[in-house]
């Protein structure tokens, strides 16, 4: 194990952050908790490898100026002078988006590089993947650590400093085996594409994928909204994970079976003691008595794929035919280029958004190419699936 740093300082921060600012190169990782020990996300600590010492950067001690603290190595990660190679990056940035308002530049994700081997695991974990490609198990027992308890042990920061003390030999790797493949390019475009990934800050319906999961019906999505809204109001206020107020489980068993008195409420198990006092109490006993509105239908340019459901007539027969072509051609890339490549090129989602915006709006120029090289290989007619849907 290299020297690890463990620094708690804004001034040994800014010093670190000077030093990372020379470098072609940092390998980096964050650690924060995702509604599992408070409300919403939180930065825990983050780690830097610089290709010689490993560096534990905790932002806890900073606070409450922690984004003020942290605004040199900030800086870093705007810099696209210098690469931040991640393995799995898409939580790291959107956190530090949704946090910090920061946008990393010139990224190189490992989880990328791998998937563009078109291997049979697609999602590996880094654990995995340090031992298929370097031969040797690391140890994953801190994985669900609380990172917001202090002091961390000593077996955190080992944990800590082995998520990013073999990027540069993992990417160096995966970097070889994708240009003697002719992906090289490939890699390129889907990291440049990750500078582009941001926080989704205005999601029209944060319980509906809860409500999917659960099968709830349209009768009983009314009554599943206002108290998945209510327990997120309870969560935030006791600075608790949602789970710690009503679980999944509950939620949906409460939505099928309202509490509607007091006496039910008092007897009612799985809920936070909040929710049994005032002013929870009574807005919990009105979701279950008052006859509450259904959901409103979404505008057109915030609905979910495939657009064709709202298309009748000749319209859908055309919308459907494209789509028909895409399964064809898919089916073609899969016995060509195996079935992991085929998802990759034309996954569920991306049949249907090629679908509507056609493929020079909807894939990567790599896409593109692949998908109009097994087009023509198989006499299929790539031009009818090119252009947006009219």
């Amino acid at each position: 194990m290299p020297t690890i740093h463990y620094l708690t300082t804004a001034d040994a921060i800014a010093a670190a952050a000077t030093h990372f600012a020379t470098l072609p190169r940092i390998g980096i990782d964050l650690e924060f908790d995702d509604m599992r020990y408070r409300y919403g996300r939180h930065l825990a600590l983050i780690q830097v490898f610089d290709g010689q010492e490993v560096y534990l950067i905790d932002p806890l001690p900073l606070e409450p100026g922690m984004a003020a603290g942290l605004d040199p190595l900030f800086a870093v990660l705007r810099d696209p002078s210098v690469a931040k190679v991640f393995h799995s990056c898409k939580s790291d940035i959107l956190l530090l988006d949704e946090v910090f308002g920061v946008n990393c530049r010139t990224i190189v994700d490992t989880s990328v590089q791998f998937s563009l081997l078109a291997a049979e695991d697609n999602n590996i974990s880094l654990g995995r993947l340090i031992q298929s490609e370097l031969g040797f198990e690391v140890d994953k027992g801190e994985q669900k650590s609380n990172w917001l308890k202090r002091p961390l042990t000593e077996a955190q920061k080992e944990y800590a400093a082995n998520d990013v003390l073999y990027l540069f030999e993992l990417t160096d790797r995966l970097a070889d085996r994708l240009a003697d493949m002719g992906r090289a390019q490939w890699a390129a475009e889907e990291n440049q594409a990750l500078e582009a990934v941001r926080y989704g800050r205005d999601e029209p319906r944060p319980w509906a994928r809860n409500a999917t999961k659960f099968k709830i019906t349209p009768e009983e999505m009314p009554v599943f909204r206002e108290l998945y809204k209510l327990r997120d109001t309870v969560a935030r206020q006791l600075d608790r994970p949602p789970y710690h107020v009503i679980s999944n489980d509950r939620l949906a068993e409460l939505a099928r079976q309202p509490i509607e008195t007091a006496n039910q409420l008092r007897a009612a198990n799985g809920l936070h003691p909040e929710l049994k006092r005032a002013p929870y109490a009574d807005q919990l006993l009105a979701i279950g008595t008052t006859d509450l509105p259904g959901e409103a239908p979404l505008p057109a340019d915030q609905r979910k794929f495939p657009f064709r459901r709202r298309l009748n007539g000749a319209t859908a027969n055309r919308a459907e035919a494209r789509e028909t072509l895409l399964l064809t051609l898919k089916a073609h890339l899969a016995a060509d280029q195996g079935p992991v490549m085929a998802n990759m090129v034309l996954s569920n989602r991306l049949i249907a958004e090629v679908v509507e915006q056609g493929a020079a709006g909807a894939l990567r120029p790599w896409q593109q190419q692949l998908l109009k090289a097994t087009a023509e290989k198989h006499g299929e007619d790539y031009e009818l699936i090119t252009a947006p849907f009219a």
